[in-house]
């Protein structure tokens, strides 16, 4: 029985709280002494280096739509839980909150970029995850997971007018919050992990659009989808979460497998405002 066992087996769930806490301040010291520098070329064959398939801004200046999207994909009706979310933004964001159903979706699609026909085979979160990338670039403002929220966004808001930045998001929780798992690249997924600290999470967050990082991401998201649109039309989604055993996407590899890594690519255009960060807390 190793050190690590007995430790746990003595203090329980407080040694797990410790030792995720070591990491994170390992990891911190280590991103403050060995400062991050993106280089093309430096993760071998990885989606980082390849060109936009959208064109983009080559500067972040103009004022940012005052709106805040959230997406409810399916058709079933959305949880007690999940309408408490969206009240808590409303109530609290002083921005306008704009949902986006199947019902009013259709108004928000570019004629010159309809969605892939695989969108209609995703899961509901994955549908909710293209359509981040999709609306962050066309049109930007502010993206917020159905949660409960506490603070107002003016002040993220005007903090990302004020700049030259492409987005501002909470800062991210911790080394375990970052979304590698899906990463194929062994570098990029130390890396994500070693520097978690200079990303902002996935779940609340404002853009500009049509810059550099946006019109990056969307178009990894469209040719990761369409990649998969053959297996995906055979194995669809048969449930709300793909839990389908044949279903081919994982589940951090829409979004925060993609977020993530343009994260790190684009930490010095990015801002961080904690009063963006939601409660995790029972929010299904």
């Amino acid at each position: 029985m190793n050190i690590k066992t007995i430790a746990y087996k003595l203090l329980g769930d407080y040694y797990t709280r410790l030792a995720l806490c070591r990491r994170n301040v390992v990891s911190r010291i280590y991103a403050a002494t060995h400062p991050f520098h993106y280089r093309q070329g430096m993760y071998a064959d990885c989606f980082l280096d390849k060109e936009s398939i959208y064109p983009y801004n080559t500067d972040a200046v103009g004022k940012v739509d005052r709106v805040i999207y959230v997406f409810w994909t399916g058709d079933n009706e959305i949880t007690p839980n999940r309408l408490k979310g969206i009240k808590s933004l409303e109530r609290v964001s002083g921005i306008r909150v704009q949902l986006i159903t199947p019902k009013n979706l259709p108004q928000y699609i570019k004629e010159d970029d309809p969605l892939p026909e695989a969108y209609q085979y995703l899961s509901l979160n994955h549908r909710s995850d293209f359509l981040r990338g999709y609306f962050m670039y066309h049109y930007g403002g502010g993206y917020a997971d159905i949660k409960t929220y506490y603070k107002s966004w003016v002040p993220a808001f005007d903090k990302l007018d004020g700049s030259d930045a492409y987005a501002i998001g909470y800062p991210e929780v911790g080394w375990i919050g970052v979304a590698n798992s899906a990463v194929q690249n062994e570098n990029l997924k130390h890396d994500l992990a070693v520097y978690w600290s200079l990303l902002i999470g996935n779940g609340a967050f404002i853009c500009r659009p049509h810059t550099r990082f946006t019109a990056e991401w969307y178009s990894t998201s469209r040719r990761r989808l369409e990649e998969h649109s053959e297996i995906l039309r055979e194995h669809p989604a048969r449930d709300f979460f793909g839990t389908n055993d044949d279903y081919p996407l994982a589940w951090e590899s829409m979004q925060g497998g993609i977020f993530h890594p343009f994260c790190l690519k684009y930490h010095d255009r990015l801002l961080k405002d904690k009063a963006l960060m939601p409660s995790f807390q029972d929010y299904r």
